[in-house]
């Protein structure tokens, strides 16, 4: 062993290196031989064996490259490309953007540290290189990271799955065949929109067949945002469906629900909910509320946008509650909306709300030439919101229409946005 080595050996503390760094992935960047020896020497003591070298900067970058090092130790001062240059190329690169360089310079001038740093470097180890320091530096960079490196697949990993838990909320709402079915049986239109304030949310509103052509919309509003609000959303998809026995009466549907959802719930959880059965035969309304907001509805032509009576207990919170079902007429000429709280409380750009009376007011205005859904994007520009403006809860609205007049062969319509949304429309015969 030569003296230089040796005496490598000897400066090393005898620590040994944290588990899962030795076989790391290290690039010494150097043209000078026998520093390039020095450092080697110095990391293999202390059981680094996964080593490559690069002779100046031309190199440094092709081994970047080949070897995509997991630690850079870098010389500035090298003949064919300054190790700023490299750092700055190197930083370029998406996939090392934040990969750890450790720069080895005799410069310690203040002004040459700044353009050091400007240009990406993660640290800097003084020239001559002190063994003990070199490990150090090394092993605190390799852990942070391996940290950064693990906190990254965590993240894309959780997105991966918020991504398919989106998609498959969005699957529970009404599909296009469904509302055309209802739509064309009933003779009379349907539109809807749906947009969650982050990725997830926890407001769900569907559509339930019933015999005869009578068919049941609900809306439900869970507390809460993300991931817990969407899985409750999930649950009460299913509960809903379970007890199909109960789509005709909304009382008794609620009362049910509200059993199942005191045991499921966790404390401080809970759901308010609107569901309405519409018998377009009978020109009629049956629904029940679970303290949700309430409906908006016009009865005729020449009828005024009144509300409809939304008292009741919130879903999930006591037991042994029993929900009442309220009757209205629903005669042609007619228009019912639902919504969540996320519309009428929604803050415009000086912070006011358009509440009940702000959507009574508008939707008088709304005319039976309008579609559904022109009427639902005339209630948005009332209360400000516009489709990039951040929502601070989800928000659900569902418009149904027998008003006369209407426009035949409205068809299916999507409307698309930066956020996620789910809209849609579907004209009678």
């Amino acid at each position: 062993m030569s003296p230089v080595m040796a005496t490598v050996e000897t400066a090393v503390d005898e620590r040994a290196v944290p588990e899962g760094l030795a076989d790391a992935r290290i690039l010494i960047a150097d043209d000078d031989p026998l520093c390039r020896r020095l450092v080697a020497g110095v990391l293999r003591a202390q059981k680094f064996t996964n080593i490559e070298f690069a002779e100046g900067g031309l190199s440094a970058m092709e081994q970047v490259r080949r070897f995509r090092p997991d630690l850079l130790l870098l010389d500035m001062q090298m003949p064919d490309m300054s190790g700023l240059d490299v750092c700055r190329q190197i930083r370029a690169q998406p996939d090392f953007a934040d990969a750890p360089i450790l720069v080895q310079t005799a410069t310690v001038d203040r002004k040459k540290m700044g353009e050091l740093f400007a240009a990406g470097a993660s640290d800097f180890l003084s020239k001559p290189i002190n063994p003990s320091e070199l490990i150090a530096r090394v092993v605190v960079h390799l852990e942070r990271w391996n940290s950064l490196r693990a906190l990254r697949d965590y993240r894309e990993r959780i997105s991966r799955e918020v991504e398919a838990a989106r998609r498959m909320q969005v699957e529970l709402l009404p599909d296009p065949i469904t509302l055309q079915w209802a739509a064309r049986t009933a003779d009379l239109r349907i539109a809807s929109y749906n947009r969650p304030s982050s990725e997830l949310g926890g407001d769900l509103w569907g559509m339930l067949p019933i015999s005869n052509g009578a068919f049941g919309i609900f809306l439900a509003d869970f507390t809460g945002h993300g991931i817990n609000a969407a899985l409750n959303t999930f649950r009460l998809h299913a509960l809903i469906h379970e007890y199909k026995a109960l789509h005709h009466d909304p009382g008794a549907l609620l009362s049910m629900l509200n059993e199942r959802l005191v045991r499921l719930l966790r404390i401080g959880q809970f759901a308010t909910f609107m569901y309405v059965v519409v018998d377009h035969r009978a020109g009629v309304l049956k629904f029940a509320s679970a303290g949700a907001p309430p409906a908006l509805l016009v009865q005729g032509m020449k009828g005024r946008a009144r509300l409809c009576d939304s008292s009741g207990f919130p879903l999930g919170v006591e037991r042994g509650v029993r929900y009442r079902t309220s009757r209205r007429k629903f005669p042609l000429g007619s228009l019912l909306l639902l919504f969540s709280d996320g519309l009428s409380e929604f803050p415009d750009a000086d912070g006011k709300r358009i509440g009940d009376d702000g959507l009574l007011a508008t939707l008088d205005t709304c005319g039976p030439a309008l579609t559904p859904q022109e009427v639902i994007d005339r209630l948005c520009a009332a209360a400000g919101m516009t489709e990039g403006s951040p929502l601070p809860d989800d928000t659900t609205i569902v418009c149904i229409d027998r008003r006369a007049g209407h426009r035949p062969n409205d068809g299916l319509r999507d409307r698309a946005t930066t956020q996620p949304v789910a809209s849609s429309s579907c004209g009678g015969r």
